[in-house]
C-alpha cells in the first residue's frame, strides 16, 4: 500500500498528470449517463493505451540496457544485467513474458526459454511491425494458478518496433497481464448500485490506477536519470585519473571532451582544446597520406580504420612531434557519429624498444660468447657466439644450470670462491676450464656480473666469455722455447737461474742447504762423430730421461747446451745425501745405451758446489764447473767438489 500511495504523490508532483486528473473526475462527474455497453469497450482501449505507452517506455529502457544504439541485434545481446531488469519488470509493471527478435524474426532472447532460436510468422509482424507500427491486441492466456488449476488470464500483446531511421533493426514482443484491472471493471460496472456511481468509481479507480502507473514511471525515469547520473560520475573520474588521452570528437573532427591526461601530453587546456580538430593533433606516420584521409574518412563515417591500435604522430602545442598510440571508437548519438579517442604517448617506450633492439643486435653480433641466467642460475638466453663456441644450440641449454660445461678440471673449492666473490663485490672475472657438446675442452677468459633491477635486487646474472684455448696453447708454446730445451725438455739456463735463485732463497729462510750438480759426458763426441749427430741427439734425449729418474720431483734438472747437464738439489740437510744422488746419477748415465742398433756408451763427470758455501748463484755455477774439470781430470774420481767445501774437509 505504501508502494502505491508512493507513485500517486509521484504522479500527483507531475503537473500535466495533475490537471488531467481534476479534468477527468470532472468530467466523470459530468456524464452519469453513459450506458456500460459504449463505456466498457471504451475504457478497455484505454487500459490498453496506458500498457502499451508502459510497453514503450520499457522498451525504450531495455534498448539503452543493452546498449543496442542502431546496431543490428546480435544472438548474444542480452547479459546478466539485462535479466536482472527483466525481472524487475515482471515485478513491478506486471509483465507476463518478454521476447526479443532481430530484423529477420528470430527469437534471440525469450523469458521462455523454449521460444529463443524460433521465427516469428504472424502476417501482423511482418506487415506492420516490420514497418515501424507498434502493435497490440487483448488475448486470453491459459496459466496454471497456485493450485494447480488451469485459469484464463486477460493479457495485452504488444509489439514495438526498433528502428534506425526507417531501417528496421529488430522489436520487443511484450506481455502485460491486465486480468485483475480488467475483472475489476467489469464487476463495478455490473455490480455497481447505478450505471452512474459504477461509472464514476469505476473510471475513478482506473484513473488511479493510470496515475499509479504514471507514478511509478517518473519513479523508474528518476532512478534511471540517478543511474546515469552516477556513471557519468563514474567516468569522470576514471576520464580524469586516466594516464592516456581521452578524447571525444564529432563527425567533423571537432574536440567535444579533453581530459587532465590530454592535457598532459599535448600541452592544450581544455578550453584552447576545445577550439581545435583531431587534425591539428594527430598526423599518420611517415609521408603516406592516404594514412590521413583514412582517419578522416573515418571521423566522418566514409571508411574502416581497422581493429586495435594504430600508431600516429602527435604534434603537442611546441609543434614538436612525438609517437603516439590511438585506438578510435564510434559513438552514435542523434544520428550523429561521434568519437572517441584514446591516445597514450608512447616516446619512452620507443627509445626502450630501440635500446633494446640495440642490445640484441650488440648481442648477435658479438665475437664473446654471452649467457644470462635469472636469479636461480637457469639459463634464460645465450647469443650465437656461444653457441659457435660450445656447441650447445640456445634451445639445447636455455632452463639448464651453467654447470653442464664443467670440465671437472677445477675443484669445488673454485666454484665456492668464484659465488663467493660475486656474490660480495657483484662481479668475478679469471681464466677457467669448461667443456664443449662434444666432450673437448677448452679455456676460457670469463667474467660474470650480477644485475640488479630498480629497486636494488637481483634480477640476473652475465657471463661473458671468450675462448683463449689457442692463446692458452700459445702461451705454453712460448713459455717452453723460452725457458726449456727444445732437444731435451729440460730446463734451459734462464729457467735453472730462476730455479737456483728460489732453492737459495728457502734454504736462506729455512736454514737448510742446496747442490749444484754440473754433469759433462765423456766420449759423446766420439758417439757423436761415429754414429752421426742424429744419435747423438737421440743419445742426449735418454741421459736426460736417466738423471730425470733418479731425482726428487722438487729438484731440478736443466740442460745447458751440448753434453752439459746441471741438477740443483734444493732443501738438503748433509753432504752425503749429495753423493748419493751424484752416484745414481753417474750409474744411471754409465749404463750402455742401444740407439738403432748401435752400442752406445757414455761416462757422466759430476762437479759440485753447494750454498751456503757460495752465497751467489752465479758462484755456484762457476764453481760447479770447476770441480766437474777436476773431476775429469782425475778419472778415479768421478766426483768432486768445490775448493771451499775441500778445504773446509
Amino acid at each position: 500500500m505504501s508502494e502505491i500511495w508512493a507513485n500517486l504523490i509521484a504522479a500527483w508532483r507531475v503537473p500535466f498528470i495533475r490537471y488531467g486528473l481534476l479534468v477527468s473526475v470532472s468530467a466523470v462527474l459530468a456524464f452519469p449517463v453513459l450506458s456500460s455497453q459504449y463505456l466498457q469497450p471504451k475504457f478497455s482501449e484505454l487500459l490498453i493505451t496506458v500498457v502499451e505507452r508502459n510497453a514503450k517506455l520499457s522498451a525504450g529502457h531495455m534498448r539503452n540496457m543493452l546498449n543496442l544504439g542502431n546496431n543490428p541485434i546480435a544472438p548474444d545481446v542480452v547479459d546478466p544485467m539485462f535479466e536482472h531488469h527483466i525481472k524487475m519488470l515482471e515485478a513491478d509493471y506486471l509483465l507476463w513474458k518478454a521476447k526479443l527478435f532481430n530484423a529477420d524474426g528470430l527469437t534471440v532472447y525469450s523469458t521462455a526459454a523454449k521460444d529463443i532460436g524460433n521465427y516469428n510468422k504472424y502476417s501482423y509482424f511482418h506487415e506492420k511491425v516490420a514497418v515501424g507500427e507498434t502493435y497490440s491486441k487483448l488475448v486470453t492466456k491459459q496459466t496454471m494458478s497456485m493450485e494447480g488449476e488451469t485459469v484464463p488470464r486477460d493479457v495485452v500483446e504488444i509489439y514495438v518496433p526498433m528502428m534506425n531511421g526507417r531501417e528496421f533493426l529488430g522489436a520487443f514482443e511484450l506481455y502485460y497481464d491486465i486480468t485483475d484491472d480488467n475483472r475489476a471493471l467489469l464487476t463495478l460496472i455490473r455490480h455497481g448500485k447505478s450505471l452512474s456511481h459504477g461509472l464514476s468509481l469505476f473510471i475513478l479507480i482506473l484513473l488511479l490506477i493510470v496515475a499509479t502507473r504514471a507514478g511509478f514511471d517518473v519513479r523508474r525515469r528518476q532512478q534511471f536519470q540517478d543511474q546515469l547520473a552516477e556513471k557519468e560520475l563514474r567516468l569522470r573520474a576514471m576520464s580524469e585519473s586516466a594516464q592516456d588521452a581521452i578524447i571525444t570528437t564529432n563527425q567533423q573532427g571537432k574536440i567535444e571532451s579533453w581530459n587532465p591526461a590530454a592535457t598532459r601530453i599535448f600541452g592544450y587546456l581544455e578550453g584552447d582544446a576545445l577550439e581545435r580538430t583531431i587534425y591539428d593533433l594527430v598526423r599518420a606516420t611517415g609521408n603516406h597520406q592516404e594514412r590521413d584521409q583514412s582517419l578522416i574518412g573515418f571521423m566522418k563515417n566514409e571508411t574502416q580504420i581497422g581493429d586495435g591500435v594504430i600508431e600516429q604522430i602527435g604534434i603537442d602545442r611546441q609543434g614538436n612531434e612525438f609517437p603516439l598510440e590511438m585506438s578510435i571508437a564510434s559513438m552514435p548519438l542523434q544520428n550523429q557519429k561521434h568519437s572517441v579517442c584514446v591516445i597514450r604517448d608512447v616516446t619512452e617506450r620507443k627509445k626502450s624498444e630501440e635500446q633494446l633492439r640495440l642490445s640484441h643486435q650488440v648481442m648477435a653480433c658479438a665475437t664473446e660468447g654471452i649467457m644470462i641466467t635469472d636469479q636461480q642460475e637457469n639459463i634464460v638466453s645465450v647469443n650465437n657466439a656461444f653457441t659457435e663456441i660450445t656447441g650447445y644450440s640456445a634451445e639445447e641449454v636455455i632452463g639448464e644450470k651453467p654447470t653442464l660445461l664443467r670440465s671437472g678440471k677445477h675443484p669445488g673449492d673454485f666454484y665456492q670462491a668464484m659465488w663467493s666473490e660475486i656474490k660480495t663485490k657483484g662481479f668475478w672475472q679469471g681464466e677457467i676450464w669448461n667443456r664443449k657438446k662434444d666432450g673437448a675442452v677448452f679455456v676460457e677468459w670469463l667474467g660474470i656480473s650480477a644485475v640488479l633491477d630498480q629497486n636494488g635486487d637481483l634480477s640476473n646474472y652475465v657471463g661473458i666469455f671468450t675462448e683463449i684455448t689457442q692463446r692458452k696453447n700459445q702461451q705454453v708454446e712460448l713459455e717452453r722455447l723460452a725457458f726449456y730445451d727444445p732437444l731435451t725438455g729440460l730446463a734451459n739456463r734462464l729457467l735453472l737461474q730462476d730455479r737456483l735463485e728460489q732453492s737459495c732463497s728457502y734454504a736462506r729462510r729455512n736454514d737448510s742447504m742446496v747442490a749444484v750438480l754440473f754433469i759433462d759426458l765423456d766420449k759423446f763426441k766420439l758417439v757423436n762423430d761415429s754414429f752421426g749427430h742424429e744419435v747423438g741427439d737421440l743419445l742426449l734425449q735418454e741421459v736426460a730421461k736417466r738423471i730425470s729418474a733418479v731425482v726428487r720431483e722438487g729438484d731440478t734438472v736443466a740442460r745447458l747446451g751440448g753434453d752439459e747437464f746441471v741438477v740443483v738439489l734444493r732443501d738438503l740437510n748433509d753432504v752425503d745425501a749429495v753423493n748419493s744422488v751424484a752416484d745414481k746419477i753417474i750409474n744411471a748415465v754409465n749404463q750402455p745405451i742401444q740407439i738403432q742398433g748401435n752400442q752406445c756408451s757414455v761416462d757422466a763427470s759430476v762437479g759440485v758446489s753447494l750454498y751456503p758455501d757460495h752465497q751467489q748463484v752465479s758462484d755456484l755455477l762457476k764453481h760447479a764447473d770447476i770441480a766437474m774439470y777436476k773431476a775429469k781430470r782425475h778419472h778415479d774420481k768421478r766426483v768432486c767438489f768445490s775448493e771451499s767445501l775441500e778445504m773446509t774437509e
